[in-house]
């Protein structure tokens, strides 16, 4: 039977999924900003309904704040967003498969973030699965973009590799910054507090994005709230997967949350085969291959 914390992810990996594809729907019409920003503000009011109707439900208060929660909760939201943005950038360079594969490397930097700033170390096998994890995301991340060996060379020492490895820090940051501001919550239970977490984390990231789109992107943001009922399923499943991550946190290390929560990719191609009909080729095979391995090594460590 598998374990809460393997669940849970699974659960969180399936809504950001579905999450992405609604962002994906809205691209066209609010652009690559504004697609990206309703993750974030669509979500708040999502996010604190559950904090308030979970907390009634349980009778519990909400936690209490001190200020390193209010140092990593805030240092972890704006990194969330610095790559959102850093992610983005790679997009307006005109070959950019290389950097966006490198911002796939996020699972194995979070590992070592983690240990490094949180004492928190992972298992040979976990660590090894880790590494193997992220060898497969970089080769099915160029497999899909069909490169020739000549091209992957080139891109591979490039700004763009600079920019995705830059983009996966962010997010490896992000994750290992939003387990300590868990951590550092008094009161309430694991629920209440990654619910919490997550509402307050949503909140933070909806102002900031909002004041950075406001300069530089206005129309986007004016956009992203005009259409706010076909956004407004981003924000749902945006909220729901924010939720799912963070009590996997509550319930294990980050690095194992998140190379399990890899399986998103798994679903993404499953779908494309069975749904769309798309055809794979060897490499993106052995990727998924590799992949696979990497999550059971994952479950078994």
């Amino acid at each position: 039977m598998l374990e809460t914390w393997v669940v849970v992810t699974i659960i969180a990996a399936t809504a950001q999924t579905l999450r992405s594809a609604f962002q994906k729907k809205m691209k066209p019409v609010l652009g690559n900003y504004g697609a990206s920003y309703i993750r974030f503000s669509y979500a708040v009011p999502f996010a604190w309904l559950w904090v308030f109707g979970y907390q009634a439900y349980a009778g519990l208060d909400l936690p209490v704040m001190n200020t390193a929660f209010w140092v990593w909760v805030s240092l972890a939201s704006l990194m969330q967003v610095l790559f959102t943005v850093l992610l983005l950038k790679l997009f307006s360079h005109r070959s950019f498969a290389a950097g966006t594969a490198f911002s796939k490397t996020e699972v194995l930097q979070a590992a070592i973030y983690e240990a490094a700033l949180l004492g928190v170390m992972t298992s040979v096998l976990t660590g090894s699965a880790i590494v193997l994890g992220a060898v497969a995301v970089v080769m099915l991340s160029l497999a899909k973009a069909d490169l020739k060996e000549k091209g992957i060379k080139a891109t591979l020492f490039s700004m763009q590799t600079l920019i995705g490895l830059a983009s996966g820090s962010c997010l490896g940051l992000a994750t290992v910054f939003f387990k300590a501001a868990i951590v550092e919550l008094e009161g309430g239970d694991f629920l209440l507090s990654a619910g919490f977490t997550g509402g307050i984390a949503v909140l933070i990231q909806t102002i900031a994005m909002g004041g950075w789109m406001l300069m530089k992107a206005p129309g986007e943001l004016k956009d992203s709230f005009i259409h706010w009922k076909a956004s407004t399923w981003a924000g749902f499943f945006g909220a729901l997967a924010t939720l799912a991550w963070f009590t996997a946190f509550t319930l294990n290390a980050v690095a194992p949350v998140r190379a399990v929560g890899q399986v998103e990719l798994l679903i993404t191609m499953g779908v494309s085969v069975l749904y769309f009909r798309e055809k794979i080729t060897r490499l993106e095979g052995l990727s998924i291959l590799l992949l696979t391995v990497s999550i059971i090594m994952v479950l078994l460590g």
